[in-house]
């Protein structure tokens, strides 16, 4: 089992493997989720029977992710079209309660999974095909995902933010009236937008009232950085950032564990995840340093799992950055190599950085 404690400011985290079983149980249940035809919005369900002048019905009852109960009749009891509902109602509760006692297990020894909130609100997003569509979750959640994806446990991430990257233009089925904000809306969580700093500038990120989740919308900057940038395919706008583009490119299936409930996501590449950290380190202001110290422990998180056996991750993801995003991580390359151990696949790389 590889263990390494990594200390940065205040911080520390210790980063372990998980043993072969519970890597593959991960595996498995991964590969189930992603193999849905749709991501659901309701619980699995059961089913109840009653009678309407004289003839029994049967009806399978649910909740969706807002709350409300759903009632769905399938037909007279032993009619064939009953039948052959039932039969495929029983199928999605069989895979439905699959993952869901998967994801409690993989939680319980220690697999990141995000809070009820925001595992909703993916879950949304997930089910309109936002991530299949152009878009990929980034931020905190993104690193759980792939720490879960690579094996390795990082005990003590919390977050409320939920983080969507616009890639490229998305493709989008059935947006509801009223676009990506609707779209949140459609959870029960009473979302709103928070205002930019300007009067005149558009919201980018959405929050919800009375709790503390927020879901920020970015994209990469091709002018000014930090700028609203309009994303008209989701009648929304997304902050502009620096470098994003390089953290986009070649995102990688992967799932997102939560409380019943196991949801196909889109994420950034590993290799190009640890190394656009050490940039984004960088570029924020001195004063946060909170989050200045957590993009360099997720950033050697990732770097010592990467440099056991994925270190051909990191070697294509170093050779994709400009001039300017090595420029820009040679600070964060220099305080993460300190951590690392030396003659790995990862500590070559950072050196080649840092220099």
């Amino acid at each position: 089992m590889l263990w390494h404690t990594i200390r940065f400011y205040a911080i520390t985290t210790t980063v372990d493997r998980f043993d072969l079983a519970l890597r593959t149980s991960y595996a498995q249940a991964k590969e189930l989720a992603l193999a849905q035809e749709t991501v659901p919005l309701t619980t699995p369900g059961s089913f109840q029977f009653q009678t309407h002048r004289g003839t029994r019905f049967v009806y399978r009852y649910r909740y969706d992710i807002a709350g409300r109960r759903i009632g769905e009749s399938l037909g007279p009891e032993g009619a064939p079209e009953t039948a052959d509902k039932v039969r495929a109602a029983e199928a999605e509760i069989r895979d439905a309660q699959t993952l869901a006692q998967a994801s409690r297990t993989l939680r319980a020894v220690g697999f990141y999974g995000a809070d009820n909130d925001a595992l909703v609100t993916v879950t949304r997003l997930a089910a309109a095909g936002i991530f299949r569509g152009g878009c990929v979750l980034v931020g905190s959640h993104a690193f759980g995902a792939i720490m879960n994806d690579l094996g390795y446990r990082v005990p003590a991430l919390r977050t409320e933010d939920v983080d969507v990257a616009r890639a490229r233009r998305v493709e989008v089925a059935a947006l509801p009236e009223g676009g990506f904000l609707a779209l949140l809306r459609e959870t029960g969580l009473a979302f709103h937008e928070v205002p930019g700093l300007g009067r005149s500038e558009p919201a980018t990120s959405f929050k919800v009232r009375g709790r503390a989740l927020t879901v920020d919308l970015l994209i990469p900057a091709k002018g000014v950085p930090y700028r609203p940038v309009k994303v008209p395919e989701l009648h929304a706008h997304a902050t502009g950032l620096p470098f994003l583009d390089y953290l986009l490119e070649d995102p990688q299936p992967s799932v997102l564990l939560g409380r019943g409930r196991i949801v196909p996501v889109a994420v950034p590449h590993a290799g190009r995840f640890a190394l656009h950290k050490l940039a984004v380190h960088s570029l924020r202001s001195p004063a946060d340093d909170a989050k200045r110290a957590k993009d360099l422990v997720q950033a050697t998180a990732l770097l010592e799992a990467l440099a056991e056996d994925a270190d051909v991750l990191l070697d294509g993801a170093a050779e994709a950055m400009t001039k300017q995003l090595r420029t820009k991580a040679r600070s964060g390359a220099r305080r993460v190599l300190n951590a690392l151990q030396r003659n790995t696949a990862a500590a070559r790389v950072l050196e080649g950085i840092a220099a």
